[in-house]
Formats: structure tokens, sequence, C-alpha cells
């Protein structure tokens, strides 16, 4: 039986993304697929790959922290893995369960410490974003862009941030409910008592937290090579200013993996800082994301194949 929360969250991606649908024009979308750059979309594409690599390689730094020892091969595996459940099922953390379901399998005498791996892991990237997040709403115009595009919001685009608010009002309310209750505060004291005790503050973690700015600064790089590619007269300047506080507040959970939402901020930001097409090619905001979106969507799914696949493949002990 689907839950409460995910029919929520597929109903507000379903109307976000059908509201945005029914107001661009296909001849132009098609427009902006026609002229695409293919080797710099090669080159973006290709830049995934390293992505991929450059997560296994933090991971795998949390894991020789607690004594799990693994080949850099085997961490790959997983974490490519990974990447393939948390692309294809809803939600963030597919991917997190299936590298300690696998973890844990092979070092069923320290579940906790596997556990305490992807908790460090996931929380490195977090740090990372809210550091990048803040910088970019204080260095760039973000509070400015906010208050000028509520201000000259159009009247039938309320209807759009009114279901925004509705919904993150009933993600805050089944956050309160759910983490407020005493099983989770439990929960949460276990969790506290395994940091305390499986948080390092070494040179490794130093370094992992290096590679977790550096990883989101590879992402920001395919954007923007994506972008560039398809003729959109974005800067780099511009990416760091909107992607990370985007990225974070993709966060919370009121679509399904951000789908809708991300689109609609994408919208907000592209418009206020006036991102057209290069050479002047007649297309509006919305083609624009949607054409942007689409091909990184695209771009993610299809690096995140080759994950299934390897997952396919049974996961056995490494020789020594």
């Amino acid at each position: 039986m689907l839950k409460p929360r995910f029919l929520l969250q597929s109903l507000a991606s379903v109307v976000l993304l059908a509201f945005l649908l029914s107001r661009i024009e296909w001849k132009a979308l098609s427009a902006i697929w026609q002229q695409v750059n293919l080797p710099l979309a090669l080159t973006a594409s290709l830049l995934t790959f390293l992505l991929i690599f450059l997560l296994a390689v933090r991971w795998r730094i949390f894991l020789t922290q607690q004594g799990i020892e693994m080949p850099l091969s085997s961490v790959l595996k997983l974490t490519w893995t990974g990447q393939f459940f948390n692309s294809f099922l809803p939600g963030s953390t597919g991917g997190d369960f299936s590298k300690l379901y696998q973890v844990c399998r092979r070092n069923p005498d320290r579940k906790t410490r596997a556990a305490v791996t992807v908790l460090l892991d996931r929380l490195s990237a977090l740090a990372a974003m809210m550091v990048l997040a803040i910088c970019a709403w204080v260095l760039g115009p973000s509070w400015k862009i906010l208050h000028s595009g509520l201000v000259s919001l159009k009247p039938q685009n309320w209807m759009l941030v009114s279901l925004l608010i509705l919904a993150l009002s009933v993600v805050c309310a089944w956050l309160v409910r759910r983490f407020g209750s005493e099983p989770w505060r439990q929960r949460g004291e276990r969790l506290r008592a395994a940091l305390s005790t499986g948080f390092q503050c070494n040179a490794g973690t130093m370094a992992a937290l290096f590679l977790a700015f550096v990883i989101h600064f590879v992402n920001f790089t395919i954007f923007f090579l994506f972008a560039r590619a398809l003729g959109i007269s974005l800067t780099y300047w511009q990416v760091l200013l909107i992607l990370p506080v985007v990225f974070l507040l993709l966060l919370l959970p009121v679509t399904v993996n951000g789908h809708g939402l991300r689109e609609v901020l994408l919208i907000f930001y592209f418009t206020q800082f006036g991102i057209h097409l290069a050479g002047g090619q007649p297309a509006g905001i919305a083609e624009i994301v949607i054409s942007l979106t689409l091909l990184c969507v695209a771009n993610d799914l299809l690096w995140s194949l080759p994950g299934g696949l390897l997952g396919l493949i049974p996961f056995r002990p490494d020789r020594t």
C-alpha cells in the first residue's frame, strides 16, 4: 500500500510538471534540442563518470576509518549501484540502503560501523552543500530576487506558489509528527552515540570533506556545460549562485526526487537573472529550463544504468 506522504509528493510532482508543460511551446523546445553542441554535451556527460568515481573515493575514506577494508574497485561498484537506485527509485536514500546492505553482508560483525560510514558520507555532502548555499545566498542577490520575484508574480501563478506552500506545510507537519515521537527520539539518541564514537577528526576526514566540495563543483560544471551545449547564456558564476540554493531546497521531500520543484526553482532564478539563448534565438524561460533539465535527467539515468547491471553481479569477498 502506498504511503500518504509518497502520494502527496507524487501529486505535487504531477501538478507542477503538468502546469509547466501546459505553458511551453513544443516547437521552441524542439528547436533548442536541434542546435545542441554534441562535443560539449559529450564532455559534460563523460564528467559524470568522474563524479561517480569521486563519490566512491570519498566513501572509501570513511570505510577505511571504520576498519572496513575494501578495494576501490568494489567500492566503485557499490557506489555505482547506489546511483542506479537513487535515480530509478523514489526518494534519495535507496542507494544508501543498497550500499549498506552489501557492506553488512560482507562485514556482518561491523553493521553499526558500516551504517556510520554511509551516514558520514551523506553528512559530508550535506555540510558542503550548506556552506555553498549560504555563500551563494550571501554573495548573490538571492534574497533580492526572492522579494522582487514575489512582488512581480503574475496572479495566475499564485496558485503554483500556494501549492508549494501547502506541500511544504504538509512536509513540515509530517516531520514534526514523525521525528517528534518517542521511537524516533530513541533512534536519534542511538544515532548520536554511534556518530560520537565513529566520527574521527583527522586528515582522512578533512580529505573527505574537501572531496565533498570538489564533487559539488564537478556537478555544477556538468550542469554548466550542458547549458552551454544548448546555447544558454548562463555563466559559471550564475551557476554557483543558483545551484547550491536550488539543490539544498530539493532535499526537502516536497516532490518525488525533486521533479517539478527543480524546474519551478530554476525558472524563477533564470527569469530574475535574465538568462536566455545565445544569439537572440526566440525561446521562453520555461522551454530553456525544461530542455536543460531533460538533458541532465537523461544523462543521470544513462550513467545509472551500468550501476544496475553491476548490481546483478553477485558481490563476493575479495581474494586475499
